[in-house]
């Protein structure tokens, strides 16, 4: 993740030099010069992330978020945790079962999931599927799956292309779901899921995507998505924009949607 260093400016000059002098008799030269090396170290850090971020955006380079690029990196993933690397805590994964999943997603429906890695959500989504279908990029994730839910009769497991749902009939879905992976698809590929989730979504069925909402611009391999292209994408395409949010309230427990300021958007065709 990128080092935000910006408050360093709200401090003088003459301010800067002063503490150096308290901070070197504290630490000592070592630790001194180990901390002068990652200060700059950190300068070119961040002004190297928002020359590439300027590239992204003027000369439309995919970052780490082309297809290709997606598909080597999750190819060669250790899924042993089985996605859990990127869950906070235990609470706030039941929370996303129970407020967000189990809200939105129809009970005993044809459920649709994009991505599912390591299957941290899949074992949810096929009990409440009578018919259970999931795509991947990925053949380790596929594998994975398959191994890990051999003994679910109502799910099946497919390698997709990254960009279309080739294998999954017209109008047959009735939610679709997708976390911790459209963060990491760009606008275009995106475009494209959301041409085929109308094809495949019955009418008024849900979906349910977890998504960037800043371009990027906060590190951590995002896409060059944002809350307002996924709303502007959606309402070029018909579908109606439910609800779109960064945290939702669980009792007396406030859950962020992800690290990196994401969101999780709810439409219907």
């Amino acid at each position: 993740m990128k080092d935000l260093v910006d408050n360093r400016r709200r401090i003088s000059l003459q301010k800067k030099l002063s503490l150096l002098g308290l901070v070197l008799r504290e630490n000592g030269l070592l630790w001194c010069s180990a901390f002068g090396v990652y200060y700059v170290c950190s300068q070119i850090a961040d002004r190297a992330f928002a020359f590439m971020d300027h590239l992204r955006r003027t000369r439309g380079v995919p970052g780490l978020n082309s297809r290709a690029l997606n598909k080597a990196i999750w190819e060669a993933w250790d899924w042993g945790a089985g996605g859990e690397e990127w869950s906070p805590s235990e609470e706030w994964k039941q929370s996303v079962i129970t407020q967000v999943l189990e809200k939105q997603m129809p009970a005993n429906a044809d459920i649709l999931e994009i991505g599912p890695g390591g299957g941290r959500w899949t074992g949810d989504l096929i009990k409440r599927s009578a018919q259970f279908t999931a795509v991947d990029i990925s053949e380790s994730c596929v594998d994975v799956c398959r191994a890990k839910f051999h003994n679910a009769t109502n799910a099946k497991f497919m390698v997709g292309s990254g960009r279309d749902l080739a294998g999954v009939p017209d109008a047959s879905q009735d939610g679709i779901w997708s976390f911790d992976v459209f963060v990491h698809i760009n606008r275009a590929e995106v475009a494209a899921y959301l041409d085929e989730f109308r094809r495949v979504m019955k009418p008024r069925a849900v979906a349910v995507l977890h998504h960037g909402s800043v371009g990027g611009q906060n590190g951590g391999w995002r896409s060059d998505m944002t809350g307002e292209a996924m709303a502007e994408m959606l309402k070029a395409r018909g579908f109606e924009l439910v609800s779109m949010f960064k945290e939702w309230q669980d009792g007396a427990q406030s859950h962020k949607a992800g690290l990196y300021d994401d969101l999780i958007t709810v439409f219907r065709k």
